[in-house]
């Protein structure tokens, strides 16, 4: 009996994963007539195909492991198709399943398509995520410390990689950082199905982008103030930039240099593991290489360019913010909180843009505030003058 290929697409996190799930959404029906089975409820099929975030079509099931589950496609897969799953879960599975390889071996040919990402990059972006979802408002570098400098992801791959190596299980390994805007497509090369990719819906589209250093600072900002009464505050704020400006430029988050240098020693071991099953030609950055990588100047052109972004995030928070806060009456700030926002508007290197959103802020919750909107008026008269 000819062996079933299942394709495990696994990730890991923030290396593209919704973009791609949602290009095997839209092509789920001309890949099943290339003989590429992707399966998945309809629902979560609409929704991945609108470009909404979702988690892929494999879902963890504590009671049937990845190995048995992979049997039960295998068995029911009378057409001969190759099947397709997709899940950053996947990745924190892998091991696992690379050692039962003699329970799957006999019905079922593997290939596993993994992406890895700069280090640096990618634990900003993970902490991004905390900000935008978790209510974060500590600064990345606590962030870092409270995992000891440790990027569990990189930790994880490297002991993937070895062991799938171990286990002979082929590996299209590819460095996300450098293939940003094509990963999707590289996913459908390594599939085997790149003519199927949908270029036409797909365009340039950004899914669930990470923040620029100005939006990052905000939002921490607003998670401090806000977060513990409005704990969908953040999520709100950074879906309405995700989806009103899905092209402004991301930034790293700002690290110490000996900070820098200490996370990078904490990593070495796994990114040089990482770096052996990489293209020798696209390497992740390693402690030795680190001075060479930051040594890139920020032209003229682009700081212009994130200046203008910037002042783009700031409108579209604060209309957010503003919006929200409105239509919700009922969940007024308390006096402790409108307090602290007009204390922070009157810190003296306060922009006057700031100046005025926290304090339209403060006046909404505090309408009758005589003095309150004496500032708001000297602010608003501030920011023409600027």
């Amino acid at each position: 009996m000819a062996k079933t290929r299942i394709v495990l697409h696994a990730g890991h996190g923030k290396t593209g994963t919704s973009a791609i799930q949602s290009a095997l959404a839209i092509s789920t029906d001309a890949l099943l007539k290339n003989g590429i089975r992707y399966p998945i409820d309809p629902n979560e099929r609409q929704r991945a195909a609108r470009f909404e975030i979702t988690s892929g079509n494999w879902k963890h099931n504590p009671t049937t492991s990845l190995s048995q589950q992979c049997l039960q496609l295998a068995a029911s897969n009378s057409a001969g198709h190759t099947i397709v799953l997709s899940s950053e879960s996947l990745f924190w599975h892998l091991t696992d399943f690379a050692n039962q390889k003699d329970q799957w071996n006999d019905a079922v040919e593997v290939q596993v398509i993994l992406a890895v990402r700069e280090l640096e990059e990618m634990l900003s972006s993970e902490y991004q995520q905390r900000v935008k979802r978790h209510g974060e408002s500590k600064p990345f570098e606590q962030f870092l410390r409270r995992r000891n400098f440790i990027s569990s992801h990189h930790k994880k791959a490297a002991e993937v990689l070895e062991r799938l190596s171990q286990q002979q299980i082929p590996v299209t390994l590819i460095n996300y950082s450098r293939h940003k805007k094509t990963i999707s497509e590289r996913v459908f090369d390594a599939i085997e199905c790149g003519e199927l990719y949908p270029h036409d819906q797909m365009g340039n589209l950004v899914i669930n982008r990470s923040l620029s250093q100005k939006e990052l600072q905000m939002l921490m900002m607003i998670n401090a103030l806000y977060y513990d009464q409005f704990p969908w505050i953040s999520a709100r704020l950074s879906d309405a930039l995700a989806k009103n400006l899905p092209n402004t430029e991301t930034q790293r988050s700002r690290i110490s240099p000996q900070s820098l240098e200490k996370l990078y020693q904490k990593n070495d071991e796994y990114l040089q593991i990482i770096n052996s099953h990489l293209n020798p030609e696209e390497p992740l950055t390693v402690a030795r290489t680190l001075e060479q990588d930051r040594k890139t100047k920020t032209p003229a052109k682009r700081l212009q360019n994130i200046r203008q972004e910037e002042e783009q995030s700031i409108r579209m928070i604060s209309q957010t913010l503003l919006e929200a806060l409105r239509n919700d009456p009922t969940q007024r700030l308390s006096n402790e909180t409108i307090d602290t926002l007009i204390k922070t508007s009157q810190v003296e290197d306060t922009p006057a843009h700031v100046e005025v959103e926290l304090l339209e802020i403060a006046k909404i919750n505090r309408p009758q505030g005589q003095r309150l909107g004496q500032l708001l008026e000297r602010a608003q008269m501030k920011k023409r003058q600027c």
